[in-house]
């Protein structure tokens, strides 16, 4: 029993940090250069099976910047084929690639009430690079390599840095339509934990797009202007970090699952705000460490709500080269 019992906290632990390693908004615009902040609080809620209750507020900033981008195309007639579609297809190559920095910056503040001190205060920051590249096939590669810690305030001296990364390719299917995968990997703390993912975004009818990047969300989205997006949908979340516990530092782990209602309005093409709120539906604490500290809790379900803003800067490499143009193979 006690084997398949870590199974399936082993198996929670890596779908938390995996969680982590996607950002979806921008995997489904292919990275965009921005600035970005956003700020969330998880209501009290019991754990279960102690007397303590459980919060958690958070805030976090994320810079996308531009390192290097190529753009260009070569021009060779073919005439293979003497179908207009065809020879414009065989005799323009677009090449198009482009690499980004990126860097982010947060703090956490959760309660455990059943702990000797039951706030924790920890930190977070992470860089890295992203990257996308147009293939022959005019399918898009796209990747990321993050390097990341994550303490709490008073176990800073003995840091451990993490790393996740992330492969996929991207298939255009038109505007609006298109599907991806990919595997994702993250290093924590000598483990390897490597997971595969697969998503898309289908339209449904003029207003609405059906989104999915599994195992990690599913998302409703309808959008009547240019201004207003809505956003709905069920989405799991979680992360990693060190604490001080009976005098020792041990890892924190939290996953969730949760249900949301977003609204994204764009005032500027370079400024947008979005305000969210939902209910987590399950909550898991992990307190991980030597054989002496190993510990599970479960947090009730509850409410909490999000708000953030992002500043755009330009259009993403894929924009610049496609404005216009629409690829069905």
């Amino acid at each position: 029993m006690s084997k398949v019992f870590y199974t399936i906290n082993f198996f929670l632990l890596g779908f938390a940090l995996t969680a982590q390693t996607f950002e979806l908004e921008q995997i489904q615009q292919l990275f965009r250069p921005r600035l970005k902040m956003d700020a969330r609080y998880i209501f009290n809620s019991e754990i279960k099976d102690t007397s303590g209750m459980f919060n958690h507020g958070e805030t976090s900033l994320a810079f996308t910047f531009p390192i290097r981008t190529k753009l260009g195309a070569e021009v060779k007639l073919d005439l293979q084929s003497l179908k207009l579609k065809d020879i414009l297809k065989n005799s323009v190559k677009l090449q198009a690639s482009q690499t980004l920095g990126i860097m982010r910056f947060g703090g956490r503040q959760t309660t455990i009430g059943f702990d000797s001190v039951p706030v924790k205060n920890t930190m977070n920051a992470s860089m890295g690079m992203l990257g996308v590249r147009l293939t022959k096939k005019y399918r898009v590669m796209f990747w990321s390599a993050v390097a990341n810690i994550s303490e709490q305030d008073k176990t800073l001296p003995n840091v451990v840095p993490r790393a996740t990364a992330m492969i996929g390719q991207l298939h255009l299917r038109g505007i609006k339509k298109s599907f991806f995968y990919g595997i994702a990997a993250v290093y924590s703390d000598g483990l390897l934990l490597p997971a595969p993912f697969f998503g898309g975004s289908q339209p449904i009818g003029k207003k609405f797009i059906f989104n999915y990047t599994l195992p990690v969300q599913i998302n409703l989205q309808y959008k009547d202007d240019r201004k207003t997006l809505i956003t709905a949908g069920i989405s799991a979340d979680g992360f990693r970090t060190g604490i001080l516990y009976h005098q020792n530092r041990v890892n924190l782990n939290y996953t969730s699952v949760y249900s949301f209602l977003n609204l994204r309005y764009k005032f500027s093409n370079t400024f947008s705000a979005r305000a969210e709120g939902g209910y987590v539906l399950y909550q898991n604490l992990r307190y991980s460490g030597d054989d002496s500290y190993k510990r599970v809790y479960y947090p009730g379900t509850g409410p909490y709500v999000q708000a953030g803003f992002s500043v755009l800067f330009g259009k993403t490499v894929w924009e610049k080269i496609m404005d216009g143009l629409t690829f069905n193979k």
